[in-house]
């Protein structure tokens, strides 16, 4: 299995954990504060992954892609779950 896939695994995996522990808060503002907190955790993990590639040989330029996707992929996926949820209300 790629890297890429693994991380995006782990972020979809980490996105369930958030959601769950939103759904058991049931405040009206825990999905929203549980998908901010889950952003800046999923940003700094996909920064330093990142950096280990940057270290091991791969040019900064060229793991840029490899950031948004790993990134923005589940981070959209929170996006949507959040907008839908704040819309059927």
């Amino acid at each position: 299995m790629s890297p890429t896939v693994q991380t995006l695994l782990l972020g979809f995996a980490l996105l369930a954990i958030f959601w769950g522990a939103a759904r058991l808060m049931r405040g009206a503002h825990s999905l929203g504060r549980a998908f901010r907190i889950f952003y800046l955790i999923w940003f700094a993990y996909c920064a330093w992954h990142m950096s280990v590639g940057v270290r091991l040989g791969h040019s900064f330029v060229g793991e840029i892609p490899f950031l948004l996707i790993n990134f923005g992929i589940p981070a959209l996926a929170a996006f949507l779950i959040e907008k839908k949820s704040t819309s059927s209300k």
